[in-house]
């Protein structure tokens, strides 16, 4: 049981997908100026990579590996990408509703993304069966979602700050994510 739990604290803390590999910073930043969508895009993130990492492990081990389709495993994870995205959206749409209101932005920023690809290959590079896929999934979604609500409560206290004006916006936020970075580096 050591073994998965260090996985989700390596893919959580050490090896986080937006500090080390720069996985997810344009949701980051677009949703960090719009709250509601802050508030629902780390749930979303838990959710989707963990799903994506599981998922992709199975078609790696059972369909790309078998058949000899390493020439096609992108276009296939993201195919299987797409249909994740879109059966989250439609049942959260169908069995929460209201639930779905609150994250409307989220579902197209997530699929137009390239984290859900990176954690999809991350996964089939390191080879990881599914329940280790599971748990690294896990752990990828729960550090994206501790920088983006970190990251959501400096953007808001940053907005009220006096900054000079060629620092306001964008160039604060990319010197946030920067020292975000570096203090995750730590581990």
């Amino acid at each position: 049981m050591t073994e998965p739990l260090l996985i989700l604290l390596a893919a959580c803390c050490a090896n986080n997908l937006l500090t080390e590999r720069l996985l997810g910073v344009a949701p980051l930043v677009l949703a960090a100026e719009r709250p509601r969508v802050a508030r629902a895009l780390p749930l979303a993130f838990i959710g989707l990579t963990t799903l994506t990492a599981f998922i992709s492990s199975l078609l790696h081990g059972f369909i790309i590996t078998p058949m000899q389709l390493e020439n096609y495993r992108l276009l296939i994870l993201v195919m299987a990408i797409a249909g994740i995205c879109l059966l989250c959206s439609r049942l959260l749409a169908r069995y929460w509703s209201r639930w779905h209101d609150k994250a409307a932005g989220v579902f197209p920023l997530l699929l137009l993304n390239c984290t859900l690809l990176g954690v999809a290959l991350l996964a089939a590079q390191q080879q990881l069966n599914p329940l280790p896929a599971l748990f690294f999934g896990a752990g990828s979604g729960l550090g994206l979602a501790l920088v983006s609500w970190g990251f959501t409560a400096i953007n808001q206290r940053l907005a009220a700050a006096d900054l000079p004006a060629c620092f306001r916006g964008l160039p604060i936020q990319l010197i946030t994510l920067g020292l975000i970075a570096l203090a995750f580096s730590g581990f």
